[in-house]
């Protein structure tokens, strides 16, 4: 199943065979992907990128669904561009937890604003009500994307994960769908 986002950005299922993709985008994007997420140190070859993506897809949670992101570019074919997911959706609190991120040549041209326009359709047949972003308080991109489609801060968790040597806080934002 694909879902047409816009003319040049489609989601597609995260599976397996992706594994050489996901390896191939996170080693060109290492720098800037591993300044926020924690898990980029620990996708170094194919079987580590399999397991990144079996980790997710077979996660468990409830309304769980992972995507690759292909962006075309006019003067380019389509391409792998990163990972959209709802990581989970709370059945009682009816919450959907957001995830993303972007290979570095994709960033900067509103794919995730414009993916995240599509969520209300992608969660169209769940419980949710309320999508959530969480992101590290110094990841500015990400903030930005959250502001931007109208959410607001409703929570911290200091000292939530140590990247380098830096222990950074998550900000937890909400919007209703």
């Amino acid at each position: 199943m694909h879902i047409q986002i816009a003319e040049h950005i489609k989601l597609a299922p995260l599976v397996e065979s992706d594994a050489a993709d996901i390896l191939k985008t996170v080693n060109l994007s290492r720098a800037g992907l591993g300044k926020f997420l924690p898990w980029v140190e620990g996708v170094n070859n194919i079987e580590s990128a399999k397991k990144y993506i079996l980790d997710r897809v077979n996660s468990g949670l409830n309304g769980s669904r992972w995507f690759k992101i292909y962006y075309k570019d006019l003067n380019l074919p389509d391409n792998f561009s990163g990972i959209f997911a709802v990581k989970s959706i709370c059945p009682e609190l009816n919450v959907a937890e957001l995830g993303y991120w972007l290979s570095s040549d994709a960033q900067g041209n509103g794919i995730i604003s414009q993916v995240i326009t599509r969520v209300p359709i992608i969660l169209k047949n769940t419980s949710a009500k309320v999508i959530e972003f969480r992101c590290l308080a110094q990841n500015a991109a990400s903030i930005k994307i959250a502001l931007k489609s109208g959410a607001s801060l409703v929570g911290t968790i200091p000292n939530f994960v140590s990247i380098g040597n830096t222990r950074q806080q998550l900000n937890i934002y909400q919007v209703a769908l």
